[in-house]
């Protein structure tokens, strides 16, 4: 393989792989769990759908700080996307049970006890 080909290869994985990971402050981790339990109280999702979605001016503080491309209420628990991808992307999923998360256990890592965070599975 040629110099310039493998150049151009490490390019497209850092390109693909330069996403932010999990946040790792606590104190947002659980203001997030918190803020994510209070939608799915208020937001029930809407069946059907079977999901709410949350317009960006109702995103509460601590949510909202991630910047997310958009924050959905499923009956599973609650979805924020950090980063969309054809398959998924990455962020953060809320359940109201571990078992109720959509994607296999191996797509998830969990940063805080009741918040997951998954890139594209």
């Amino acid at each position: 393989m040629a110099r310039r080909d493998i150049c151009a290869v490490l390019m497209a994985l850092l390109l693909l792989c330069g996403c932010e990971g999990p946040s790792h402050d606590e104190t947002l981790l659980r203001a997030i769990r918190t803020e994510s339990d209070r939608l799915m109280a208020a937001r029930p999702a809407k069946s059907p759908p079977g999901w709410t979605e949350i317009p960006g001016n109702e995103w509460p503080p601590a949510i909202a700080s991630l910047h997310p491309f958009n924050v959905t209420v499923f009956e599973w628990g609650v979805d924020i996307t950090t980063k969309p991808y054809f398959d998924g992307g990455w962020g953060y999923e809320i359940a109201r049970s571990k078992n109720g998360l959509p994607m296999p256990a191996g797509c998830y890592s969990e940063p805080s006890p009741g918040v997951f965070w998954h890139g594209p599975c």
